[in-house]
């Protein structure tokens, strides 16, 4: 079996490390790579272009960021209550999200979100 990468940005109401049911719908860019390099520089580039948009930042093993400024919400009627908007950005591998263990990747993902 061939090893694939992808690379997904989302927007929706949840982080993006939480796949509840339907969450393919919050999708809003999606790139597909055979390279792992393709993959990661695809990722990191995304995380600069967001770092700078958005003030805050949160990630969970480093393959999954969420990324929102604290004014942007929206109400939701169902639950009464207004709720955060968060995008995301994933990194996949064979449609998993990717084990980043690379210090140098490590460390420019926590240097992008300090900032």
């Amino acid at each position: 079996m061939n090893t694939t990468w992808r690379v997904i940005t989302t927007k929706s109401d949840a982080e993006p490390w939480w796949f509840f049911e339907g969450w393919e719908k919050d999708i809003r860019r999606d790139w597909t790579f055979d390279s792992r390099d393709e993959a990661v520089e695809t990722f990191l580039k995304e995380l600069k272009r967001f770092s700078k948009r958005y003030p805050k930042a949160k990630a969970k093993k480093f393959h999954s960021i969420a990324f929102w400024n604290p004014e942007e919400v929206y109400f939701c009627e169902a639950c009464d209550d207004d709720l955060q908007v968060y995008y995301g950005l994933v990194i996949f591998e064979n449609d998993q999200p990717m084990e980043i263990k690379d210090d140098s990747i490590i460390r420019e993902i926590t240097n992008k979100m300090e900032q």
